[in-house]
């Protein structure tokens, strides 16, 4: 595979400028129940061929099934050679326009043939499925009828034909019927653009009985900055009799990513931090797991490991290395318990994350990661909350709630050997020398949550916020404005026991403040920098909004008046010798979101969502993390009690 940083990454669009080209069995999965999902047994069918249309359930390595009866309706539109409109009965016998779907049941199927006395063809069309109340992800299916089977030129797993500039494809070459001779597909690039592709093969070749071939990874060549070029094309040939192509050419769309970033963009663009966020890390341990999960993903993944500079040039040319990353794959090895599947909610909660499910979690809401946290298909860790009577709480807090959630920690170190520096959780430590960063979306109707990203102080033994509390992201989300700023603030806060100070609300958070992020539905990358002993840091995507050191001084546009120096200051290693750990907490009925008025109804906007719709549905509230990634510079040292998994790949 391809190591690059993303100092030498953009995006590119591609898009496929012919009819049919889609290969037979894209999955677009989100790992969520009520999704469901389209197939089609070919593109290209012949004169007397039968065409099987396939609905089933979009979960990979379950046994999930529909809690209901539904009836898929199917419509087909297309166009004859004359470019005449047809019907499905001008084309197929036995198309129902429908496929029923049981109780119980996984998936289902509708089967229908080309008629034998088709004459005006070929005929170019989509059959399309549709459900009320469930999404079908590629529910629109190209399909090619004709007196043969055609050779049709696609890229793989890619059915909007979406690629990004430095990043890869799969070209892929199908046959609608295990092939009578080998076809061999010659290509080109269109003239003076054959330096836009690396890898692109002079050819591909469907072997006789076979259906599909395949190129390795080709990877569409871009420029640093704005790119002079808009646009790139292939061209197709073959000598086939039996199989002539069906479109012999790709329109190509290159958008350009990495122009456009100026200081005002600093506070709102991901891509002061890196260039492609999506890319995902991959560790030799993972990564063929990785690639069986998303081949195209891992083709443009950066295999990294502990010491190595972090991607963005400024930052390593600052000193940052990589140390650890959550990147959420769905694989066993990063699954709780190292499951194989999911487990009986359909779910797969991260490993090296153990539950956050104190009292102050389960005020209104049970904490059971298990039931509301997944890591998507997408590769995204999820949180949610949901109406869900009865559900008892956990960690030894008594009674039942009426909604559930999930709330995490993770590098919890408490300096005993025995206790929880044994825990798989406790893998990373959070020391001076240490950079976090996560990238994190909120969404749904998330008003009466404190949706939170925070550390706390190791330290034991203290009342807060003595041992030291960093707030990388709260938002207080309410539904009218007032004191904590409407549903899209972004708080960033330091709280600890100023001594010399009697008033409550300045004594135990001596900074605070809050952006307005509009676009807080889309993905943002939040970052701490524990510089050292003596200053630490947030920011989010490129902007520094907070510095505070231990002389009494604030810098960034959050920051302040001058603090005591001369009193407790607890970022520092002689004070919290285990560090900080990290909480992902997301929490309704929050006195701060809803200004103390808890008279108000916080669940009306969900609370008739049931369980199972609340994974799909995009009212429930929830926190969506794509990863979260940990830097070190050469001051960071690894001490203190208890390694057993010191920094075991999670990526």
């Amino acid at each position: 595979m391809r190591k690059y940083f993303y100092g030498l990454l953009p995006i590119c669009l591609l898009i496929l400028v012919m009819t049919g080209c889609n290969d037979t069995e894209t999955i677009i999965s989100i790992g969520e129940t009520r999704n469901l999902v389209a197939e089609i047994s070919t593109q290209s069918a012949a004169i007397g061929d039968k065409v099987v249309f396939t609905v089933k359930i979009d979960q990979q390595n379950n046994n999930l099934a529909l809690d209901e009866d539904i009836d898929v309706t199917l419509t087909f539109a297309g166009k004859d050679v004359n470019q005449k409109e047809v019907s499905a009965s001008d084309i197929f016998d036995g198309f129902t326009g429908h496929i029923a779907l049981q109780k119980g049941e996984q998936q289902g199927f509708a089967e229908f043939t080309v008629k034998e006395n088709l004459t005006d063809y070929p005929v170019s069309g989509t059959i399309t499925a549709y459900v009320r109340g469930y999404q079908i992800n590629a529910a629109e299916r190209p399909i090619v009828v004709s007196d043969r089977h055609y050779t049709i030129m696609s890229l793989k797993n890619n059915s909007d034909n979406t690629v990004k500039e430095y990043g890869y494809f799969v070209l892929l070459a199908t046959v609608g019927a295990p092939a009578k001779e080998d076809v061999k597909v010659f290509i080109t690039t269109g003239s003076g653009e054959g330096d836009k592709f690396s890898n692109l093969p002079e050819y591909l070749i469907v072997k006789a009985g076979y259906q599909t071939a395949e190129s390795d990874p080709v990877r569409i060549e871009g420029q640093q900055g704005t790119n002079d070029f808009e646009s790139v094309s292939l061209s197709f040939s073959t000598d086939s009799e039996a199989h002539p192509l069906y479109g012999n050419k790709l329109d190509i769309k290159v958008t350009d990513i990495d122009g456009g970033l100026d200081e005002a963009t600093k506070m709102y663009d991901e891509r002061w931090v890196y260039i492609d966020p999506d890319q995902v890390f991959v560790s030799a341990t993972n990564e063929k797991a990785v690639e069986k999960w998303d081949a195209t993903r891992y083709a443009s993944a950066l295999e990294i490991k502990e010491g190595d500079p972090h991607p963005n040039e400024s930052l390593a040319a600052q000193g940052w290395m990589f140390l650890n990353s959550y990147e959420f794959h769905p694989i066993s090895a990063l699954t709780q318990g190292g499951a194989e599947e999911p487990n009986e909610y359909g779910n797969r909660p991260p490993r090296f994350m153990a539950a956050q499910n104190v009292a102050n979690t389960q005020k209104v809401q049970a904490v059971v990661n298990e039931k509301y946290s997944t890591m998507t298909q997408e590769g995204y860790l999820r949180m949610w909350c949901a109406r869900d009577p009865g559900l008892a709480t956990t960690g030894g807090v008594t009674g039942t709630r009426d909604y559930g959630v999930s709330a995490f920690y993770a590098s919890k170190f408490d300096g005993v050997p025995t206790g929880a520096d044994s825990w798989e959780a406790n893998n990373v430590r959070i020391l001076p020398g240490t950079r976090v960063e996560v990238r994190i979306r909120i969404r749904g109707k998330k008003h009466s949550f404190n949706t939170a990203v925070w550390f706390q102080g190791n330290i034991r033994n203290v009342q807060w916020s003595t041992y030291g509390e960093v707030d990388l992201l709260e938002n207080p989300a309410n539904k009218k404005g007032g004191s904590v700023g409407g549903m899209n603030n972004a708080w960033q806060t330091f709280h600890w026991n100023d001594k010399t100070i009697s008033e409550n609300a300045d004594k135990y958070r001596p900074t605070s403040g809050s952006i307005g992020i509009s676009d807080m539905d889309d993905f943002d990358i939040y970052w701490m920098e524990w510089r050292d002993n003596n200053e630490i840091v947030l920011g989010i995507n490129g902007k520094e909004n907070l510095c505070i050191k231990r002389d009494g001084s604030f810098t960034g546009s959050l920051g302040g008046s001058r603090w005591n120096s001369s009193t407790h200051w607890p970022f520092e290693d002689g004070y919290n010798p285990e560090g900080m750990h990290l909480l992902l907490t997301f929490a309704g009925c929050n006195e701060w979101a809803l200004d103390n008025n808890l008279a108000e109804d916080w669940a009306d906007d969900f609370k008739n969502i049931s369980y199972q719709d609340s994974k799909t549905s995009n009212d429930t509230p929830r926190m969506e993390i794509d990863w979260i990634r940990f830097y070190k510079k050469s001051n960071y040292g690894y001490y203190g009690n208890g390694t057993p998994s010191r920094n075991k790949p999670m990526y």
